[in-house]
């Protein structure tokens, strides 16, 4: 009899624990710890509408029987059957309009449309078309110094790596939004938008509280405070809206908002070029065997080096024929950067960057480029400091073994015909750092 009792107990914990499991597969995003410079990020968990969160919006929102869809026009809403002008929230959320959806299921803040479209016309929207372990978090980082500039640090992350897992996550204003990877480059589009537009409701909050925000001097003051929220038992959904608002502030007053990405290649870059007048596209090369070593280092193995340079350079190489066609239909907004002069000359190219963006290269600036490329050390996976930038950039050629170099010329022949670069002749010229691998810049 004890033993028919503890099995019911056992299956009934087991179909407790499974019910559990399905609810937090469904309904919750679990984020993985991410560092920075060697410091933890705990993850974050953004949980979606559960009714004990439910309870706590109803305490500080009122009641809504009808909500108008914002636009451009002036957000009217009906709160306890009463029509009520736009108006702020409270007296700290200057040019802020507030909405509540019809279910009290999302309270969504965000500024004035007015104040957005102006602010939108006078901005300069910078996107970095990189390469994974090309440079772009130093070149990222350099372009933030300017005190006018909003930075955002991969975006696209969450969504590339959440696609293969799920279908839908929930936005800000309360929507559904298809994140599978057939959908990746309208959901792309639509987060970058909201970026440059500084309109953060059709961003989800995996997208908005992802770890890889803290690398972004105004982004990270919103991780910061929303943690702080959260530590003080504010319901997870609503802390990132509170704190939206203040980043949403942030992008507004500032001129040039800037999007470093891998993931979005360049034969999707034009719908941005026609959608943003005044948007500049950096392209960020990197010698391709350099990026695999680099990958090598960080994976700690060499098995994918044949795979990996076949697949980068054939990206490299579509890239190269679709940034050609945009230089020529859109003069003056493509500028084709190289990483090896980033490190080699950080000053002097780090200039050229803010002379095509038209950011102040302020004396603050320039110092802190000093600083980042003579100083910190080499080990951090992401980080934009190093011991010596120059001294960096072509340290592969000492890591690397010759025939690992050979299999990647033969790989890349195109990608090196097109940026400049040359392939090794002998191992004794791999050695020999002094003998140049790239032929003068052709962008």
């Amino acid at each position: 009899m004890f033993k028919k009792r503890w099995k019911r107990v056992v299956l009934l914990l087991g179909l407790v624990i499974a019910t559990t499991h399905l609810y937090l597969t469904l309904f919750a995003v679990q984020e993985n710890a991410y560092v920075r410079e060697g410091r933890r990020l705990d993850s974050y968990n953004i949980r979606s509408t559960a009714s004990t969160q439910l309870a706590n919006f109803s305490k500080v929102i009122p009641k809504v029987n009808r909500v108008v869809s914002m636009g451009t026009d002036n957000l009217i809403y009906k709160v306890n059957n009463v029509h009520a002008p736009k108006r702020n929230p409270t007296t700290s959320l200057s040019h802020v309009t507030e909405g509540v959806s019809i279910d009290n299921e999302t309270s969504i803040y965000s500024l004035d449309p007015g104040v957005t479209l102006a602010a939108s016309s006078r901005s300069v929207q910078i996107l970095i078309v990189a390469y994974i372990r090309s440079g772009s978090s130093l070149t990222g980082d350099i372009l933030q110094q300017d005190p006018n500039s909003f930075y955002v640090y991969e975006p696209l992350h969450f969504t590339e790596k959440m696609g293969s897992k799920v279908k839908r996550v929930q936005l800000l204003n309360g929507k559904l939004a298809d994140i599978e990877r057939k959908q990746f480059p309208r959901r792309a589009f639509t987060i970058l938008s909201s970026y440059f537009d500084c309109d953060f409701s059709s961003l989800d909050f995996g997208t908005l509280v992802h770890g890889f925000q803290t690398f972004g001097n105004k982004t990270n003051e919103f991780i910061k405070c929303y943690v702080n929220q959260t530590g003080h038992k504010t319901p997870k959904r609503l802390a990132a809206q509170l704190c939206g608002v203040q980043l949403q502030e942030e992008c507004q007053r500032s001129k040039f908002r800037i999007i470093k990405t891998i993931r979005v290649p360049m034969m999707y870059v034009e719908a941005y070029l026609q959608k943003y007048p005044n948007l500049k596209v950096i392209h960020l090369v990197r010698d391709p065997r350099a990026q695999v070593n680099s990958i090598d280092l960080l994976a700690n193995t060499t098995k994918y080096n044949q795979g990996f340079a076949r697949q980068k350079c054939r990206a490299m190489e579509g890239d190269y024929h679709f940034s050609e066609q945009y230089r020529t239909r859109y003069p003056g907004r493509i500028m084709r950067l190289y990483y090896e002069d980033l490190a080699s000359n950080p000053i002097k190219t780090s200039r050229s960057l803010y002379d095509f963006t038209g950011m102040d290269f302020s004396s603050t600036v320039r110092d802190y480029i000093t600083g980042i490329t003579s100083t910190g050390r080499d080990g951090c996976a992401i980080c934009s400091k190093r011991a010596n930038s120059s001294e960096h950039v072509d340290k592969w050629r000492l890591k690397m073994t010759f025939p690992e170099v050979k299999l990647i010329d033969e790989q890349c022949q195109d990608v090196y015909e097109h940026y400049g670069f040359l392939p090794v002749r002998t191992e004794a010229e791999l050695r020999n750092r002094n003998i140049p691998l790239r032929r003068s810049p052709i962008g």
